[in-house]
């Protein structure tokens, strides 16, 4: 009797299912990561809007109302592959996601607001994304409406 040289059918069976079982414990651990390579790209697109603001409130000392007011698009035509639309609101600026994201993310918001140093209006701006809070001596001008996970922003946003 020959011995054949290679792998049996159950051999290669119980391989694949190894295979499939690994798969399945790992991509639900790998979820976060997408998600947040999704939201890259709307913090990137945060730098246009944030120096129309900017330039709003250096020219005025006050912050723009609207995105009229601010010198931008309607918030329906401020949009990209990851961005449904942008909305200037007394300051601050909402994100809301939508086009090409994963569907636990469409219809969210990442809100960008500016942050003043209390009594010092010549003093420049800074921004802070999502649940970010103000440090001590400044104030957070806007509404936060952020509702994206804290999981999927970066540490900026959440802290």
């Amino acid at each position: 009797m020959k011995k054949s040289n290679g792998f049996t059918l159950i051999e290669l069976m119980i391989v694949v299912s190894i295979i499939g079982i690994l798969a399945a414990v790992a991509l639900p651990a790998y979820q976060p990561y997408i998600f947040r390579a999704h939201i890259a790209e709307p913090l990137s697109y945060a730098g246009n809007i944030k120096q129309s603001i900017t330039q709003f409130y250096a020219d005025s000392f006050s912050f723009p109302h609207d995105n009229k007011q601010a010198r931008l698009p309607e918030p329906d035509k401020l949009i990209s592959n990851k961005i449904a639309s942008v909305e200037v609101k007394n300051g601050a600026f909402h994100i809301l996601l939508g086009n090409k994201v994963p569907e636990p993310l469409k219809g969210k918001y990442i809100t960008f607001r500016p942050a003043v140093v209390k009594g010092s209006p010549r003093s420049p701006i800074t921004w802070l994304c999502g649940y970010a809070k103000p440090v001590e001596g400044m104030s957070a001008v806007g509404e936060n409406k952020t509702d994206v996970d804290e999981e999927f922003l970066p540490g900026e946003c959440v802290f």
